[in-house]
């Protein structure tokens, strides 16, 4: 979805724009912000073949040029059901989703029935963060439209809430309580960003340079291309020690290149060991912190993802081997789909395979934050190692990480019922990084057995089943447990590599 032009021209109306202006100058805020009652029905990650029960939130959203509504990806991302409803109004009207980025947590929400924005006023956005003063959170709740006064503290580069992409979020302190739930951010009316999460009084937005950007090439009509990232693993390079060992004299700077995936920015550009001086004109301190025009000192990646684009060349230096060399970057978008852990599904079902009972999946996020928010100390701690060394990893042949997730007993498979999260090495002797290749792989047993290779753990290494029985085990235990299908094949998005 995030790369398809949008479904519908987002053309501002000027006669509606006009008759909308005195609603705006009486009340701006409740002529720009509306809610959103969202229903989603998320994946069990315990029983990948079925969803759990609906649940609707109520979310928030701002009148856009188009007109159409902003909001967060994070929110409709996974909807199976959208309705709009204006200020004071109880009546809701359908709405779609037009355009998601979710590397930039960002959406554009479309309403069929024009009249629906006849007293309504797209939001003006401001031409930059607002870094001092007072700014102003809203929210549409419980039938009353609620003003908080929030004050910036800081601006800080991080992850994005659904990838790797690492971009400028602003920090502020708001009297909000419960916010998080997409609440516009103002300035004098204008608009500063949109609120992603928070954590008790202080709250992290989307600043308006992400925002503007993401409208225009969202609106742009070409095929949408998202935000560079370098899409490199790096390390501070604050040792001394490091610094010298690296080839540096004097006191440390730049940052240490640790992995460049393939397909990335730095692919075939940046190597492993070298030292990243600066990014565009840029010094690079020992910390990766830079001195940014607009944001002042900020983490690097910044240079990236606030005044360029997809495409563009930026020249860098590094240190190799003792030297400084000069290199150009052409820069890409981070494909967050092609790590061997994704960080997130997106739309896409969990792919699975019951085969004798036992069930195979591919590791991904979302399976395992299905341990909760403590997830990174309770999940177990074999997959978590692999997260957390191999999430980044790519490979050519785009594979993930395959693990037998459970075992649904039967007399078929007695003595590995207790098997659970247990990496998966070989099937039939076949190397398998894949739920399709695993299921390709129970099609060729040897000497009338399937063999499952596991990576050694407590209870085993090695599972055996009768080969002649499989079929007629998989099919009683598809029917004793419920399950609709043995096997959901991945629905992988081509990997269009070195697209720019």
């Amino acid at each position: 979805m995030r790369r398809a032009p949008l479904a519908v021209a987002l053309l501002l109306a000027a006669g509606l724009a006009a008759g909308a202006a005195g609603a705006g100058a009486s009340r701006p805020y409740g002529a720009s912000v509306v809610a959103l009652v969202v229903t989603s029905q998320d994946w069990d990650e315990d029983r990948p073949w079925e969803k759990k029960a609906p649940e609707s939130r109520r979310v928030n959203a701002v009148v856009v040029d188009g007109p159409c509504l902003l909001t967060t990806a994070q929110m409709v991302a996974d909807a199976s059901l959208i309705q709009a409803e204006k200020f004071g109004r109880s009546v809701r009207v359908p709405a779609r989703i037009l355009h998601v980025d979710r590397e930039v947590d960002l959406a554009l929400v479309g309403i069929d029935a024009p009249e629906f924005f006849s007293d309504l006023v797209p939001v003006r956005l401001a031409g930059e963060s607002l870094l001092d003063g007072t700014l102003h959170t809203v929210r549409w709740r419980n039938q009353q439209l609620e003003v908080s006064a929030t004050r910036v503290q800081r601006m800080e580069v991080q992850s994005s809430h659904f990838g790797r992409l690492e971009h400028p979020f602003l920090l502020v302190q708001t009297d909000l309580s419960g916010g998080g739930w997409a609440e516009p951010v103002f300035a004098d009316h204008r608009l500063v960003g949109v609120t992603v999460s928070q954590n008790e009084q202080s709250a992290r937005v989307i600043p308006v340079e992400i925002v503007s950007a993401y409208l225009d090439r969202a609106r742009s009509g070409d095929a949408y291309l998202g935000f560079p990232s370098l899409g490199a693993d790096w390390q501070v390079n604050e040792d001394p020690a490091l610094a010298r060992f690296l080839g540096q004299r004097g006191e440390p700077f730049g940052v240490l290149i640790r992995r460049i995936p393939r397909g990335t920015t730095g692919d075939g550009v940046l190597e492993p060991r070298d030292v990243l001086l600066s990014l565009d004109g840029h010094p690079i301190d020992q910390s990766g912190f830079v001195r940014h025009p607009r944001f002042g000192s900020v983490e690097f990646p910044a240079i990236l993802t606030v005044g360029h684009r997809v495409g563009d060349v930026v020249p860098a230096q590094v240190l190799r081997g003792g030297e400084v060399v000069d290199v150009r970057l052409a820069l890409r978008e981070y494909r967050a789909e092609m790590d061997l852990v994704p960080i997130r599904r997106g739309d896409d079902p969990p792919p699975y395979l019951v085969a004798g009972g036992l069930v195979l999946r591919e590791l991904d996020g979302d399976y395992l934050r299905s341990w909760g928010r403590d997830w990174t100390k309770k999940a177990p701690l074999r997959i978590l190692s692999r997260y957390r060394t191999e999430t980044s990893s790519q490979r050519p042949d785009r594979r993930r990480i395959l693990i037998v997730q459970s075992v649904l007993p039967s007399s078929y498979n007695i003595g590995y019922q207790g098997l659970s999260d247990v990496l998966v090495e070989r099937i039939n002797g076949r190397s398998v990084d894949s739920i399709d290749e695993a299921a390709e792989a129970f099609r060729f047993p040897v000497d009338g057995f399937h063999t499952v290779e596991l990576k050694p753990n407590g209870s085993a290494s090695l599972v055996v089943l009768d080969a002649a029985g499989l079929e007629a085990a998989t099919a009683a235990i598809l029917e004793q447990y419920g399950i609709p299908e043995a096997f959901r094949p991945a629905e992988r998005v081509p990997p269009e590599l070195g697209e720019e």
